[in-house]
């Protein structure tokens, strides 16, 4: 499995033990309960997003932690979205600005956001932008003359592809989702209510199914971060703990107070929490401490 690497990434989180992981992902299956991350990738369809790489944002969250420190949590701050991190503005114009994004989970391909919207000023920005409306799979959506992303708008959400012709208004909900797979239910499961995910591709044939990043920290802003992979089988979960721990050893003082973590069952999951010290930025395991994430790449 290859790891892929992208200029912004995060990760953190508590360990979840083999019991209360089971709960989380039945509660997921029959549609009920599941961390915000979860629900938040109900919202992207998995026939456009399973092979792509995913990242969850609660940006109130990292609002209210970069309020106290703007530049220890400046790099996770930053949203992923392509329509976001262009040197173009989007063809919203001044309407839309990142700061009314409440929760974004965004792949290269598509994106929902939540928060508050000015719906009125965003469609008649698309509009001078060349773009028109049309209903479809329940819904309106703007799409431009050409090539480009199309969305669908409203006052609490903007839902968006960047190929217009992939798009749909439709909200694919648990069955037809990325929440509906059973890599990504085990996964953030794993990383609980973290407020940033950055999720590998999902890869079926290999060892490692399926990887994330994510990050919790608390209100004095001390920051943990864990890594979540599931596994095909048992040994190959035990294969990764003991190779996770060997790189913890091997690196010290790097990782030190690491807590590795491997649930039993046909579904294994490992997990590595790493505390973060007052001095190290969140994301730190993947833009520069990475030696743990190209470990399950390298399995």
């Amino acid at each position: 499995m290859r790891i892929a690497r992208r200029p912004l990434y995060s990760s953190a989180v508590a360990v979840v033990l083999a019991a209360a992981l089971l709960a989380t992902v039945t509660a997921c299956s029959s549609g009920d309960g599941g961390s915000k991350p979860l629900k938040a990738l109900r919202h992207l369809p998995a026939d456009a997003n399973a092979s792509k790489q995913v990242t969850y944002v609660d940006n109130v969250r990292i609002r209210k932690l970069s309020a106290a420190d703007p530049k220890r949590f400046a790099t996770i701050a930053q949203l992923t979205s392509p329509l976001l991190s262009g040197y173009r503005g989007g063809p919203w114009g001044q309407t839309l600005k990142e700061s009314q994004i409440d929760t974004a989970v965004d792949t290269a391909a598509a994106g929902h956001w939540d928060g508050s919207f000015d719906a009125a000023a965003v469609t008649a920005s698309l509009k001078k932008s060349g773009y028109t409306s049309t209903e479809r799979d329940g819904g309106q959506v703007w799409k431009p003359a050409g090539s480009g992303p199309a969305f669908a708008v409203s006052d609490d959400e903007i839902r968006y592809a960047t190929d217009a012709a992939r798009f749909s208004a439709a909200d694919p909900g648990d069955s037809a989702s990325l929440a509906g797979k059973e890599e990504y239910r085990l996964v953030a499961g794993c990383l609980g209510d973290v407020y940033r995910a950055d999720f590998n591709a999902l890869s079926t044939t290999e060892p490692v199914r399926l990887s994330a990043l994510g990050q919790q920290a608390d209100d004095s802003g001390k920051n943990t971060e864990t890594l979540c992979a599931a596994v095909k089988d048992q040994a190959t979960a035990d294969r990764l703990a003991a190779k996770l721990r060997s790189v913890v050893k091997d690196r010290s003082p790097r990782f030190d107070g690491t807590t590795v973590t491997v649930t039993k069952g046909d579904h294994p999951v490992v997990s590595a929490t790493v505390p973060d010290t007052a001095a190290q930025r969140p994301g730190r395991l993947l833009l520069t401490d990475f030696q743990l994430w190209t470990a399950v790449g390298e399995l």
